[in-house]
């Protein structure tokens, strides 16, 4: 900090604001303010691109297993990865033409950054770790794209200067942008206001290390957390996209011990919870795992208490994985047991029909959850910790069915596309009755499910020629 100090002892009379020049990744947007000298500089905003300015389109969670996630999110692949393929990137970007602006634009951090655009002591720029090479292109086009909308005004999405991660540096992002931050207090010593926005917690929490870390009482600093403003892709694009990724990375692969397919697991039938009441009960179930550890509980064989907190999504089966119930049911389901429905083939079929499309929401049932049950798995150890079981009653004016005797929520963890000890679990619920020994919950908790299919893409090993 010796070499900042003795900068800010300086007066600059520069305007050359070589420093802009020096991290800008997009010709077409360097704003230099040529008009403002050097010194007259005293506030420096940064904004983060995905997911804090462009809903920047992330993995849907829910349709792959999380061994399978972890793959495709992993930097180690090949090509580096989901977010260092441009193909999902450039897909939001084409979405983004078609929609309203508020749809792939955070409106509020678009309303901060023109107010820093306008302000002449202020520079503005766009900071991401995306690599420059791959994507300066695909960033300048979402800004011009954006422009371009109707509802834009002259001001908007106009930044000092876009930059990007350049080779050499650093390969982490905090890392990078810290480098750019102390480049920029270096360049402008009349700096005395510098803010940056980012999504990522543990991102401003680096920001935060950094910003402590200076010996600069004449600088105020903000690192402000942003919301994640994010859109998935629809469903059968996000599919292909991966499935496309996964063969260009088996064709890179040197090691053929890194190439790996894709497979579906056995689809599943049967009231399936929200996101907010899987998160529901996974707090119950971590409620009574601390209440236990708190007595220093041990059970089942001296092991300790660990339950199995499953992977979105846990769900009321209503019938065995790879199985489905009698269409008549499904349509019972589906209308709530409406006669003018069942009456007539047209509706049958047009209810069916929007069960197999597969819209999340458009069935809401809901179930009051009483109990809870702790069971070891067929194989508990430290990678197999105990099942977490919960029964719940539908709403009495809902009309619901299942092939098994109670209804239960749970979840399931998968090996490759199979589900682990299938046989098992199935078996369970088909005798829950005396097979599952329940503890009442201190108070009921009210869940939304929704009653559908479902199937993950799992990865499995990559077939011998």
């Amino acid at each position: 900090m010796e070499k900042l100090r003795a900068v800010g002892e300086m007066s600059g009379k520069s305007s050359d604001h070589s420093v802009l020049r020096k991290w800008n990744s997009c010709a077409h947007e360097l704003a230099v303010p040529s008009e403002v000298p050097e010194h007259a500089i005293t506030k420096l905003h940064i904004y983060d691109f995905d997911n804090t300015l462009f809903a920047t389109p992330g993995p849907t969670e829910q349709l792959y297993t999380r061994e399978l996630l972890g793959k495709l999110t992993s930097s180690e692949l090949p090509n580096g990865g989901w977010w260092n393929e441009p193909e999902f990137l450039q897909a939001a970007i084409e979405i983004s033409r078609s929609k309203p602006r508020r749809f792939s634009w955070n409106e509020e951090i678009v309303k901060l950054a023109e107010g820093s655009y306008r302000a002449k002591d202020t520079l503005s720029i766009v900071l991401t770790g995306r690599e420059e090479g791959k994507f300066h292109e695909l960033i300048q086009c979402a800004l011009q794209t954006a422009r371009s909308h109707k509802e834009c005004s002259s001001e908007e999405f106009r930044f000092n200067a876009v930059c990007l991660k350049k080779t050499g540096i650093s390969k982490y992002t905090s890392e990078y942008k810290k480098e750019l931050m102390h480049d920029f207090l270096e360049h402008y010593p009349s700096l005395r206001e510098l803010t940056i926005y980012d999504d990522r917690v543990h991102q401003i929490d680096a920001f935060k290390s950094f910003f402590n870390s200076l010996d600069l009482p004449r600088l105020q600093w903000f690192a402000i957390p942003v919301p994640p403003f994010t859109k998935p892709l629809p469903k059968e694009q996000e599919l292909e996209l991966v499935m496309e990724m996964v063969r260009k990375n088996n064709n890179r692969v040197i090691n053929s011990s890194q190439n790996f397919d894709l497979a579906w697991t056995p689809k599943q039938t049967g009231f399936i919870l929200t996101v907010a009441s899987h998160r529901l009960l996974s707090i119950e179930a971590m409620k009574l795992f601390r209440k236990r550890r708190g007595r220093n509980h041990k059970n089942f064989a001296g092991r300790a208490f660990k339950p199995k907190l499953y992977e979105y999504p846990m769900y009321i089966p209503c019938a065995e994985p790879g199985n489905t119930i009698p269409v008549l049911e499904t349509v019972k389901i589906w209308s709530n047991n409406d006669t003018s429905t069942l009456d007539s083939e047209e509706k049958v079929q047009s209810a069916l029909k929007k069960f197999h499309q597969q819209q999340p929401g458009k069935c809401m049932v809901r179930f009051q959850v009483t109990d809870i049950a702790i069971i070891p798995s067929p194989h508990h150890n430290k990678k197999k910790p105990l099942e977490v079981y919960f029964k719940a009653t539908p709403e009495p004016s809902r009309y619901t069915f299942s092939l098994f005797p109670e209804f239960i929520v749970m979840g399931h963890s998968y090996n490759n596309n199979a589900i682990e000890d299938l046989d098992e679990v199935t078996d369970r619920l088909r005798n829950s009755k005396r097979a599952i020994r329940w503890t009442p919950l201190d108070n009921a908790v009210p869940i939304k499910t929704f009653f559908g299919q479902y199937a993950k893409l799992a990865s499995v090993p990559y077939p011998n020629d």
